[in-house]
């Protein structure tokens, strides 16, 4: 086994350490003693940006003295529907979720605004939120894919792993084209959708380089995905540049290996804290502003790591 993989393999299980301390706090109905409960809904505890956003909700609502209850929907709408229609039943004072798809959820987010339960996105859109805060996706995408270009000297052929049906990830995609715009020397052989998981992004990613076997680079759309191409070249023998979205520990620790060589960084403890800030005011009956809150993505290489404040 070579030390790019024991490397991974090391990271994997800190975070599956992670994920087993990491615990929800009790929800209650909103009528009992008029306390504030929130519902939130993560995307999936496989991946530690949602991991990092769930930690980041329950701190910030116990120093409110706030109920919470966060739950994971396994990247499948139709958990998360179902986790939704539980705080519906259970009459929590708002909900936050990081869609698995952004209009699949769009009818049960409807169902909560029906029962006068506001809800707020986070990360991602969803279809019918009161209110969103995401990171600018856009500029996540760019930064990246300019990043990789300028890597590449401006010349070169790339392929493209993209991901799952979410605001998000298209966005990331918009930006990747904007930088592909300024890159005339840049060509694109392929661009396939796994599922942002390292195993799924692995097997799209061998079968690319099994067509394209003189590919100079690839961008993955978040980072599970980046690590998953990296991987897939390491067990052909490639040497690639790889770049990814998110700023996850689980890519950061590994630009020593040479194929993985920046990613945008995102701050998902604060996407959780300014979501959870969003849902108190809405359960209070303030208003907010429906426009997306943008958070700002910070490219990270091995010469910016140092101070970068890595997560994960």
């Amino acid at each position: 086994m070579n030390s790019f993989i024991r490397r991974f393999g090391a990271l994997c299980a800190a975070g599956l350490a992670a994920a087993a301390v990491l615990t929800g706090c009790a929800s209650g109905s909103a009528s009992s003693g008029g306390k504030i409960t929130i519902g939130v809904t993560l995307n999936a505890a496989s991946n530690p940006f949602f991991l990092a956003e769930g930690k980041a909700i329950e701190e910030a609502a116990a120093a409110a003295n706030i109920s919470v209850s966060v739950q994971y929907a396994n990247a499948d709408v139709a958990t998360q529907s179902n986790q939704i229609g539980t705080f519906i039943r259970q009459r929590v004072s708002s909900i936050v979720v990081d869609a698995a798809d952004s209009e699949g959820i769009g009818p049960e987010i409807l169902r909560a605004k029906q029962a006068g339960i506001p809800v707020v996105a986070i990360d991602v859109a969803a279809t019918g939120s009161d209110a969103s805060v995401t990171s600018d996706n856009v500029q996540a995408g760019r930064d990246a894919c300019a990043y990789l270009f300028r890597e590449l000297g401006g010349n070169g052929k790339i392929a493209i792993v993209d991901g799952s049906p979410v605001s998000a990830i298209s966005d990331r995609m918009a930006g990747c084209k904007e930088a592909l715009a300024k890159a005339p020397g840049i060509k694109v052989a392929a661009t396939q959708r796994a599922d942002l998981t390292r195993d799924k992004s692995m097997d799209v990613a061998g079968n690319i380089m099994a067509a394209h076997p003189d590919l100079d680079g690839f961008f993955g759309v978040n980072d599970p995905t980046a690590v998953g191409i990296a991987l897939a070249a390491q067990q052909k023998g490639l040497k690639l540049k790889v770049v990814g979205v998110d700023g996850a520990k689980q890519l950061t620790d590994l630009f020593s290996g040479g194929l993985l060589i920046g990613t945008s960084g995102q701050d998902p403890a604060k996407l959780g804290r300014t979501g959870l800030d969003l849902a108190i005011k809405l359960a209070h009956g303030e208003k907010v502003s429906p426009a997306p809150v943008l958070i700002p993505t910070t490219l990270v290489t091995p010469d910016t790591i140092a101070k970068y404040r890595s997560w994960g």
